[in-house]
């Protein structure tokens, strides 16, 4: 079944391909819809999820060939993925995708921390039953997704759990920068996450809420700083030979 051609429709999710690399990438392509944004979330999403791999090749006529659109849309999709810190673009080599940046991880975590912990406060002073229960009936689909070992359904629940949870402080324009912050650093999950670990999100995520009920300030906050500063508690606790097998690019003098 050809999949390189795009077809007329609305976007939604598309059924992962068996071809490597830029080749198993599909694009249904909503004319309604800017062609930029449509061709920079296929191509993000790729890079987050690993299907697109560090170094590899983001050839602007190979995805003009492949989702038949023009080059101006692609060049300007790769310049936002470089923004992004998702593609180094080289005039010389060409556009690849970049490898994982230790700083520039680090940094997107205090990003995402600071803001996150900075809206749970705000949040506190408005908690509700309802956002209670709301929030306790997402964790209890997060275990079900557990349970039928659905780890990519488990991913999309979280991202849910913290927008929603972030959204509660009335802030709701504050949940783009944190989503900024945070693609970076789903991909760095894809690299080392392990099904064991979804448990311990859980549990955590449990925390979160029950300090909320109890209206503890501090406890709510330790909670949820825990909870997002185990991405480098987990990987300071990995041996040397795992960190090698991270596509890192870690600069002189940066440790984790």
């Amino acid at each position: 079944m050809a999949e390189t051609a795009p077809q007329t429709g609305s976007p939604g999710h598309q059924p992962p391909s068996a071809l490597p690399g830029l080749a198993g990438l599909m694009l249904t392509l909503d004319r309604h819809s800017s062609v930029c944004d449509q061709v920079h979330a296929v191509l993000r999403k790729a890079i987050v999820e690993v299907r697109l791999k560090p170094d590899e090749l983001i050839s602007e006529n190979s995805i003009c060939k492949q989702f038949s659109v023009s080059r101006t849309p692609v060049r300007a999709a790769i310049q936002r993925l470089a923004e992004e810190g998702l593609v180094d673009v080289s005039p010389q080599r060409g556009s690849f995708v970049a490898p994982l940046r230790l700083e520039a991880l680090q940094d997107c975590q205090f990003v995402r921390r600071s803001l996150e912990v900075a809206l749970l406060r705000e949040t506190l002073t408005r908690w509700t039953p309802g956002m209670s229960a709301e929030m306790r009936s997402q964790i209890a689909g997060q275990e079900r997704l557990v349970a039928a070992d659905d780890p990519e359904g488990f991913l999309e629940e979280d991202d849910r759990f913290h927008r929603t949870l972030a959204g509660y402080s009335g802030r709701e324009g504050v949940w783009a920068a944190i989503r900024a912050a945070k693609i970076p650093l789903m991909r760095f999950h894809r690299y080392w996450a392990h099904r064991s670990r979804l448990a311990d999100v859980l549990r955590e995520h449990r925390a979160i809420i029950d300090a909320l009920d109890a209206g503890d300030p501090a406890a709510s906050e330790t909670a949820l700083a825990s909870h997002l500063d185990m991405v480098f508690v987990i990987f300071g606790r990995m041996t040397e030979e795992e960190r090698a097998r991270l596509p890192f690019e870690v600069p002189a003098g940066i440790s984790p």
